[in-house]
């Protein structure tokens, strides 16, 4: 049974949906996504993680355009230290074809590599078979 919850402006649309059959939480990003969005999923996020403690995120940015690298520096000194505590031990990122998510990802993924593993993809398919088995390589 999947948990739903969604968090929506007037540009874009994210839902958060916990998948008890993977044990990892999805989230789902869609629309004009900027800092203040991901500011504010992440926060979302970091909640549902301290009751759910679900080792592994699924985070699919492949349906999104915009500007969200700002988020990097309150994700990394903020957020991460909150996070440590949860179980998060994987992080599967779904890349869109705009290049920003890939230098914002690139970035993030490498302030929150000494806490979390986080591989990055260009398809859901294999974003998933990998959080599905992350003790192989991505």
């Amino acid at each position: 049974m999947a948990e739903l919850w969604a968090v929506t402006s007037a540009h874009s649309y994210i839902s958060i949906k916990y998948e008890e059959e993977q044990d990892w939480f999805y989230v789902k990003w869609c629309g004009h996504i900027n800092s203040d969005d991901v500011v504010t999923v992440a926060q979302t996020y970091l909640e549902l993680q301290k009751e759910k403690r679900c080792p592994k995120l699924l985070n699919d940015k492949s349906e999104v355009t915009g500007e969200w690298e700002e988020a990097n520096d309150w994700l990394e000194y903020e957020w991460k230290p909150d996070l440590e505590e949860t179980g998060l031990v994987y992080m599967a990122m779904v890349l869109s074809r705009d290049m920003h998510d890939l230098v914002a990802a690139q970035d993030l993924q490498r302030r929150l590599s000494s806490l979390i593993n986080v591989s990055l993809f260009y398809d859901l398919a294999t974003a998933k078979a990998w959080l599905a088995n992350p003790s192989k390589p991505a």
